[in-house]
């Protein structure tokens, strides 16, 4: 509002002059600052924050498997969780998670995050950890699971419906589920059961799901402190613009860096443009042209 009166006091100060295609005439002067409040209003509505806009991140990281332990997830996860924080996002972490934790993680995170009223709400997910896929469905796997014995195996793990079932149906949520998950199996004894990468995943309303790689693929760890997906992850997270164009700049920088061999891939079902990062409402002015 501060904005909103700065700006009709320079538009009316005598000697201010305004690019605009309406001719001469006596009340032009009264019709510039008028479309520009106008302007300024509707591009607020559409790029600003929402102070009321309650944003929530839980982060969850496994790597200390006892079978094919990884090196990269707890450092990405670490990355996001600073990151996420850092662009005002209320951050719930986990590391190394058994089947227990993970479950009780996931239902008290969705749990937290049921408004009480019309607010709007942000709920961005993210994993990085072994996945599975299995008959067609996905499951994050806990790092105390046995990989020797495929009961056990398959009561050990967490199949991702159970996470879109926490899912509030409510519209004034929107939701964002991140899997740094789609590596080569390494459970060798469960090669029968087990395929490569992941399968594709239908989204519910109001939701996207973002892969490492696209469906039946497998992602890199890469040679760094942070793997491929979430290292160009972490680079274009801060742009302040819709998810889905952040998305695309990493899956180009992905792209690049693999010589094509891994592709992110996502599913959206998102109502309205979703940012991580929104952009401020001082940078309004710049987007309006007379």
């Amino acid at each position: 509002m501060d904005l909103f009166i700065i700006l009709v006091t320079a538009l009316s100060a005598p000697g201010i002059r305004v690019r605009s295609p309406l001719p001469p005439a006596p009340k032009t002067r009264m019709i510039r600052v008028v479309l520009c409040c106008v302007c300024l209003i509707t591009a607020s509505n559409a790029f600003g924050i929402d102070a009321r806009e309650l944003r929530y991140a839980l982060v969850i990281g496994n790597q200390a498997y006892a079978t094919a332990p990884l090196k990269n997830p707890i450092n990405d996860a670490d990355a996001m969780a600073e990151k996420l924080a850092s662009l005002d996002f209320d951050v719930k972490s986990v590391a190394d998670s058994d089947l227990e934790t993970l479950q009780s993680a996931i239902a008290d995170f969705y749990a937290q995050i049921q408004p009480s009223d019309s607010r709007k709400s942000l709920a961005l997910v993210y994993y990085a950890g072994h996945a599975v896929q299995i008959n067609n469905r996905n499951y994050l796997v806990p790092v105390d699971v046995p990989a020797d014995r495929p009961a056990k195996f398959l009561a050990g793990i967490y199949d991702i419906n159970s996470l879109f079932e926490q899912i509030p149906r409510l519209s004034a949520i929107q939701n964002i589920v991140i899997l740094d998950a789609c590596r080569n199996n390494p459970f060798t004894a469960l090669n029968e059961l087990v395929a490569d990468g992941l399968a594709p995943l239908r989204a519910p309303a109001g939701t996207l799901i973002a892969f490492a790689t696209e469906p039946g693929s497998v992602a890199l760890d890469g040679e760094g402190r942070n793997g491929v997906y979430t290292k160009h992850l972490l680079k274009h997270l801060e742009r302040k613009v819709p998810i889905e164009d952040v998305l695309k700049r990493v899956r180009r920088g992905v792209a690049k860096e693999t010589r094509n061999q891994q592709i992110p891939w996502e599913h959206s079902s998102l109502l309205e443009d979703v940012y991580v990062n929104p952009p401020r409402n001082r940078q309004v002015p710049d987007l309006i042209t007379f």
